[in-house]
């Protein structure tokens, strides 16, 4: 039998209109299904009503793996609302069996919209205390490029995007998001959803990146609501990959200290001229997270219609954006990395012709001399002819154990990637703080040691190059 996904996603997108998908979440198996679904199916018959939706996202163990079936929420989501879905699939705590399962049943079931996600720290993943790696995670991490080619070959008719995060704010971590971005376009991935923030000028560099680089994939900004809860936790919570300056904190946390209400009173125009700007700068349309309800869903979709009626040029709402934040810095840290100058600047929507990225005055890491010999001389010892003694150690000392795929190896020159907590092998995750460091916080992030080698054989194109099937 052959697979008919539901098209309109993709159509919409060939056809260059603005679109605005709203995310809800799988919901926690602590509850039944059913129960815990209500909220959400009701949100859904809200959005049937809604012209301007075009889509739902649903995603798949956002904050915990004892998560419903992605599957089975994204068909009641469809059910209810009449819109095509874009279901999320992570690969935290993921196995490829457990994704082949779960595309197998969204093959069943119609569902042909797939965003590959590696996923944050799990939840189940141990913590180890003092200094030191951390533990390995039994359950693991599956790479978002692994999942696309998992998708890939069980259907081809499978709509895949992929994620960048381009709130990065050194140059190694900027880059190797954007070289992994060309590495998942490389991959089959057929549209780009970024991870959430509130830096317009990061939004835009990623626009000039492209644009650079001579690429024009469909690309969703994803935008985060964030409750009077999320905002009071702010100071003590890590959202994995959104970072929130301390500025932005405190304007958010007087606004939420007066009430719920004057809170998202004053998030609503800032969404709003969010999506307005991210449409001028040339992106697909918004990804709108953290609408827990129907009533402030049809406020948020207020907002957003009014300001992409109001603001059809960009210098007007550039300059609407920097009066309603004033001096407002959306930059988490001192020295922040952009890959272009001029940013954000009157007349910046057509500026790229004259850009020029920042590496002349900016500089990714050393490589240490261990590294360059590893990458240089374990690539001849694994292919022989060696002792067998020698092959076996090293076999055993760079896999740890485990028998990976050459490809692998080879993505990361060789490195131990054990030096990762997720174990990942073609590409940094969206994880890191704003300084670089890793998600675990215990070091910084290892692919910036991939990323020292590679510049210093003049390799980087080998951190695009497309995953071939294992």
């Amino acid at each position: 039998m052959a697979f008919e996904a539901d098209p309109r996603l993709a159509l919409r997108l060939r056809e260059g209109s603005f679109l605005i998908i709203v995310e809800m979440n799988t919901p926690a198996s602590v509850q039944p299904f059913e129960s815990a679904m209500a909220l959400s199916t009701a949100m859904a018959a809200r959005v049937a009503k809604c012209e301007s939706v075009a889509a739902i996202a649903v995603t798949d163990r956002l904050h915990s793996e004892d998560c419903h079936d992605p599957v089975a929420t994204a068909t009641a989501l469809k059910a209810a609302s009449g819109k095509p879905v874009l279901m999320h699939l992570s690969g935290k705590g993921s196995s490829p069996d457990r994704i082949r399962a779960v595309l197998a049943e969204a093959r069943g079931k119609g569902i042909g919209n797939v965003l590959a996600v590696t996923g944050d720290r799990s939840d189940r993943h141990p913590v180890r205390s003092g200094s030191g790696r951390p533990l390995a995670y039994a359950g693991g991490y599956l790479d978002s490029l692994e999942i696309l080619g998992l998708a890939r070959r069980a259907a081809p008719a499978f709509f895949t995007g992929a994620v960048v995060n381009p709130f990065k704010y050194n140059p190694a971590d900027s880059y190797l998001q954007y070289f992994k971005m060309i590495r998942k376009l490389a991959s089959g991935a057929r549209f780009i959803v970024t991870h959430a923030g509130w830096d317009m000028k990061k939004l835009q560099e990623l626009q000039w990146f492209l644009g650079m680089r001579q690429m024009a994939p469909s690309v969703i900004a994803r935008l985060l609501l964030l409750s009077a809860d999320d905002i009071r936790r702010l100071e003590r919570v890590v959202f994995p990959g959104v970072h929130v300056p301390r500025e932005f904190t405190a304007l958010l946390q007087r606004e939420s200290d007066i009430s719920a209400t004057q809170s998202l009173a004053a998030q609503l125009p800032r969404i709003g001229m969010q999506a307005a700007g991210c449409r001028l700068m040339g992106y697909s349309g918004v990804q709108i997270a953290g609408i827990r309800d129907q009533g402030t869903l049809d406020m948020v979709l207020a907002s957003i219609q009014e300001a992409l009626r109001t603001y059809t040029d960009y210098d007007a709402w550039l300059a609407a954006w920097k009066d309603y934040h004033g001096d407002l810095s959306f930059e988490p840290m001192t020295e922040a990395y952009y890959v272009f100058h001029d940013l954000l600047r009157a007349g910046g929507a057509a500026a790229l012709a004259g850009a020029a990225p920042r590496l002349t005055d900016w500089a990714f890491p050393a490589v240490t001399l261990g590294d360059r010999l590893r990458a240089a001389l374990l690539p001849r010892v694994l292919a022989g002819p060696a002792p067998e003694w020698l092959t076996t150690f090293y076999r055993a000392a760079f896999r740890g154990g485990d028998e990976v795929p050459e490809s692998r190896l080879r993505a990361c020159f060789y490195l131990d990637r054990r030096g990762c907590p997720k174990r990942l092998a073609y590409g940094a995750c969206g994880g890191s703080t704003p300084d670089g460091h890793c998600e675990f916080e215990h070091a910084p992030c290892f692919f910036h040691r991939v990323l020292a080698v590679a510049d210093v054989r003049h390799e980087l194109d080998r951190l695009e190059e497309a995953v071939a099937d294992d």
